[in-house]
């Protein structure tokens, strides 16, 4: 049996996967001051938007070095491979709702510990709004590695909310990281 590629609670709607995003962090993002575009992206994990080489069918994404997940660790291209691996060509034991949107992405490579390359099959147009995807989270890989179903019930982020708790009945609750990045995830 195929279980759905989600979040920690098991679900891919939006009412679920919002309240969970300020704990997690994505490659990039719309830009939040210009959210009506298509068209205009921010960093989140990366030092700067690529631009395409190897005729569009390349893009590569150098990964911020102060990036932390809220146990401490160190984000790295890894952590963010893994997860994009997870979501265009999942295991069989996992099903990616999202895999459909990313047909043009033939392999996600990581030359380096900062680097992540993905390389498409063709050049589109589609591919960074595609990335852009608000609910892309970035989950640590050696949880991933262990158990690819830890996140359905647990939440372990690099967001800039640390979760603390959740009451059956109220809102999740979080703090706010201490460590605030200049270039860090904006809040939306």
């Amino acid at each position: 049996m195929r279980r759905q590629a989600s979040t920690v609670t098991g679900e891919t709607t939006y009412a679920t996967v919002h309240s969970v995003s300020p704990f997690y962090s994505v490659l990039i993002r719309i830009n939040p001051e210009n959210p009506a575009s298509t068209t205009d992206f921010v960093c989140d994990l990366c030092t700067g938007i690529p631009q395409p080489t190897d005729g569009g069918k390349t893009y590569t994404f150098k990964i911020r070095t102060d990036a932390k997940f809220t146990d401490g660790s160190p984000l790295s291209a890894a952590d963010v491979a893994a997860n994009w691996r997870m979501i265009v060509s999942p295991p069989e034991s996992i099903t990616s709702g999202r895999q459909a949107f990313y047909t043009m992405v033939e392999k996600v490579e990581t030359p380096d510990p900062t680097t992540v390359v993905f390389k498409l099959k063709f050049a589109t147009t589609a591919f960074l709004p595609a990335l852009a995807d608000p609910f892309a989270y970035i989950y640590k890989k050696e949880i991933l590695d262990k158990d690819p179903h830890w996140y359905e019930k647990n939440i372990l982020g690099s967001g800039p909310f640390k979760f603390t708790g959740l009451r059956c009945g109220a809102v999740d609750q979080g703090r706010t990281q201490s460590r605030l990045l200049p270039q860090g995830p904006a809040v939306s």
